[in-house]
């Protein structure tokens, strides 16, 4: 009994405190521009075995809004080096998280955070380069962001080879009848969902950065590869996945163009590619640019990517059909109430005809369409006769179990148009903002892709945990003192119910460009967005010098 006592103990405080609880004062400090002290409280909580990798992402971003681009480099290189694709993961560890709390186990990192990882030291190394004192330190820093540049191809080409394309993406809408047909059979026990087109399978905006540290650089054609790459990327299907503009495409096709004119290739060519992918309005842009001309690039990194919540769902049994129901609790306000119930829709609902059928049976016309405040997992009946065999079935009957699994709120991300300002610009507007991608639309489409996951793991865990309870109290030959350790383990396992809802917080939610071509000489420009003034002060522009302003909008 003691032994019960003790288990039941560890299960109830493994999940007292959620991730989203522990973390959110350090956010709050971050969204009002205080990086030193959000990093104070993020490092606090973060120092951890299973949060290590977290700790250097969070604490490598907050150090790069700091200015301090050495010490984010070196903590974004130990993040870099966890986060390895080809890492093993611990058994023992993978294991531990699956049966008791997915807090326990060491965060892994997802495809999107990996490529950024690069991407970020990419700025800082360019950051770098422009406080450099000599040519040849300057030279060494470009090389450094060039290096970064091609670790963000080589995890995006290994990403590509895991995940099916645009392209495939389109040609299974084309596919023979029968092939649909045996795609349709195999949704049923995926939730009749297809989630490879949630799948982070490429990224636009990273190749088009890419481009940008081959141009700055000087090597021109390998820019106009990836200006192309990203161009090919936004047409084909990126900005609809993501829900960015048409101009995305023109914008990267126009800069490929321009590498086309450095590059040497015939009048003709940049002719017919020029009427081919560009608009009127971006034909003017194009002419715009001088030999000779300077460039002032502007990146801003703005908002922060959404925080993953937790939705309860409650697990019973229904022996009729050999399956178990689950289905989301109610609580919380009215708005978070339905996000949980949006999501649930949307990632969960018992829409597959196998599933409609089952409960067409338990509860007739009405029954299929409360299918939708429902999933229904069909186990058979040899499956059920084994949970019979482990008094699995018996659990089951007698008390609902909690299941939590993570979610995202709707967010609504920043559309307010930035106006940069230069002062003694020979044009009489400047270029305008551009956004070139949203990682809060990238992070909120690869958890729907692993939805499915997260909720049978769940399942799994909470099956487990509460039938270890039910075992303890069972082999209690006191019936009062049964009842009792009962009575308390299914609270302790019910009150510790949770969901791995980590993910790296301090990235921006979405990020805008603007681009402005200018003759050499000295300028002063600052950028304006939400009432908000940013300025980087007086700058001297070379010939053919490109500058980047590496802007960071809490708000």
């Amino acid at each position: 009994m003691k032994w019960g006592i003790l288990w039941i103990t560890v299960a109830l405080l493994s999940g007292c405190a959620t991730y989203k609880q522990d973390i959110d004062e350090g956010l709050s400090l971050a969204k009002e521009g205080d990086w030193q002290e959000a990093e104070s409280v993020l490092e606090d909580v973060l120092d951890n075995p299973q949060d290590q990798l977290l700790y250097y992402l969070e604490t490598g971003t907050l150090a790069q809004n700091q200015g301090d681009f050495v010490r984010s480099n070196a903590l974004l290189e130990k993040a870099d080096r966890l986060s390895d694709t080809f890492l093993k993961n611990s058994f023992s560890n993978r294991s531990w998280a699956l049966l008791s709390n997915p807090r326990q186990g060491n965060y892994e990192g997802s495809g999107l955070e990996r490529v950024y990882i690069s991407y970020l030291k990419s700025l800082n190394y360019l950051a770098l380069a422009e406080q450099a004192n000599t040519a040849k330190e300057k030279l060494r820093l470009k090389d450094a962001a060039l290096v970064e540049t091609r670790r963000i191809d080589i995890k995006l080409n290994e990403i590509r080879a895991q995940t099916p394309s645009y392209q495939d993406l389109n040609d299974k809408k084309n596919q023979a009848f029968y092939l649909k047909a045996l795609n349709w059979l195999g949704g049923f026990y995926t939730g009749g969902r297809d989630t490879d087109q949630f799948l982070y399978r490429d990224d636009a905006w990273g190749r088009y950065m890419e481009g940008l540290q081959y141009e700055i650089s000087n090597e021109y054609d390998d820019a106009r590869i990836s200006y192309q790459k990203s161009a090919e990327l936004y047409e084909s299907g990126y900005a609809k996945q993501y829900d960015l503009s048409d101009l995305t495409a023109e914008r990267a096709w126009l800069d490929t163009i321009r590498m086309m004119q450095k590059g040497g290739f015939s009048q003709d060519e940049i002719q017919q590619k020029s009427q081919a992918k560009l608009s009127a309005k971006m034909q003017d842009t194009l002419k715009q640019y001088h030999d000779g001309d300077a460039e002032l690039v502007v990146l801003e990194h703005q908002g922060f990517i959404p925080a993953k919540s937790e939705m309860t769902l409650l697990l019973h049994a229904d022996p009729r059909s050999y399956s178990l129901v689950l289905q989301p609790l109610h609580g919380g306000g009215r708005a978070e109430e339905n996000d949980a119930f949006r999501w649930f829709t949307m990632a969960y609902a018992d829409i597959n005809p196998l599933n409609l059928i089952a409960n067409y049976k338990v509860g007739g016309a009405w029954g299929s369409l409360t299918g939708i405040f429902t999933k229904r997992v069909i186990l058979g009946r040899t499956v059920w006769q084994q949970l019979d065999d482990l008094n699995v079935d018996n659990l089951l009957e007698g008390q609902a179990i909690r299941v939590t699994v993570p979610y995202y709120h709707r967010f609504t991300l920043d559309k307010q148009q930035p106006k940069l300002n230069i002062p003694g610009s020979r044009n009489s507007s400047t270029n305008g903002s551009l956004r070139m991608t949203s990682l809060a639309d990238i992070a909120f489409q690869e958890q729907l892709a692993i939805a499915q996951r997260d909720i049978y793991e769940g399942l799994i865990r909470e099956m487990f945990r509460s039938w270890l309870a039910y075992q303890v109290s069972a082999n209690v030959k006191d019936e009062g003192a049964s009842l009792l350790l009962g009575l308390i383990g299914q609270i302790a396992v019910f009150a510790s119910s949770s969901a791995d809802t980590r993910n790296w917080l301090t990235l921006p939610a979405q990020v805008r460009l603007t681009r402005e071509p200018l003759p050499p000489g000295d300028y002063s420009p600052d950028y304006n967005t939400n009432k908000k003034r940013f300025s980087l002060g007086k700058i001297a522009l070379e010939t053919n010098e490109i500058k980047v302003w590496n802007l960071r909008n809490p708000n």
